[in-house]
């Protein structure tokens, strides 16, 4: 099974962040980053929901954009290093659905 193959599976389960990804996987988070853009595109075109909850300072609440894999350095509002780490999530079954959905009307 590949590493995209593997990721998917994984943030189906459950909401993970990049660096859980990459540690659990046993591989380095730059080369993690470019495997998660990839299956995030092959999940979007294979009619899958991909929701990423973007980083967050916990010190003001500052929400980073969601465009953003990794956890930023500094908060730009209030200088603070102290943050939460984008969660990704994939919901597999909006696609299983509209298929069956098509199926049904279709037979």
């Amino acid at each position: 099974m590949t590493h995209r193959r593997q990721l998917l599976d994984l943030v189906s389960a459950e909401p993970r962040t990049l660096s859980s990804l990459a540690r659990e996987l046993g591989l380095d988070r730059r080369g993690m980053e470019d495997d998660l853009r990839h299956m995030i595109r092959s999940a979007r075109a294979a009619g899958h929901t991909v929701v990423v909850e973007p980083a967050r300072c916990r010190q003001c609440g500052f929400l980073f954009d969601e465009d953003r894999l990794t956890k930023p350095g500094k908060c730009p509002s209030c200088r603070g290093s102290r943050i939460f780490e984008p969660l990704i999530r994939v919901d597999r079954h909006a696609a299983r659905e509209s298929l069956d959905k098509d199926r049904n009307t279709t037979g």
